[in-house]
Formats: C-alpha cells, structure tokens, sequence
C-alpha cells in the first residue's frame, strides 16, 4: 500500500523547480489577521499527488498533504501565471 510519503518531491526536483513560481506577495488583512500561508512546497507536493493517483481534490485533506480547496486554488493561480507551461520546457 502505497503512503503519501513517496510522493514527495526531492530537494534536487524542488530547486529546480522553485525558480518556476511566481513570488507571493502578501495583501495586507484590514484587521491585521491572516492563517500562514501554505509553504509553495506542500501545494506542489499535493498537486502532484492528484496528478499522478487521479485523487479528487477535497479527498487531499485526509492525506495530510494539504487541504484540496488551498491545492486547487495555488494550481490554478499557476496554470494562470504559466508556471506548468515553464516545467514542460524545463523537463525537456
């Protein structure tokens, strides 16, 4: 049975990778409140886990990943900003 684990991108993948993502810059809250910000390393490493298993993206909070609603919304601010598009050409 395979576990989330070896799902894991690989420090070596991760910093070729890195380079790809937009930076984040942080909005300002009204109140002064936020939740953290998913590190960019954990979205990655569930949107490829839905990727690669076919797994639906709300079942990603049971596997601790990442919760499918942040995953989800992080890879489509990425299909938007062109960073798969940058991967395809990097991978080649």
């Amino acid at each position: 049975m395979a576990t989330t684990q070896e799902f894991i991108i690989s420090d070596a993948l991760w910093e070729r990778l890195r380079p790809l993502l937009p930076v984040h810059t942080p909005k300002a809250h009204p109140l002064g409140c936020h939740r953290p910000r998913v590190p960019d390393r954990d979205a990655l490493n569930a949107i490829f886990f839905v990727l690669r298993t076919g797994c639906q993206w709300k079942a990603l909070d049971a596997t601790g990943l990442c919760k499918g609603s942040t995953a989800h919304s992080r890879f489509q601010a990425w299909v938007q900003a062109g960073v798969f598009a940058r991967l395809w050409d990097e991978a080649l």
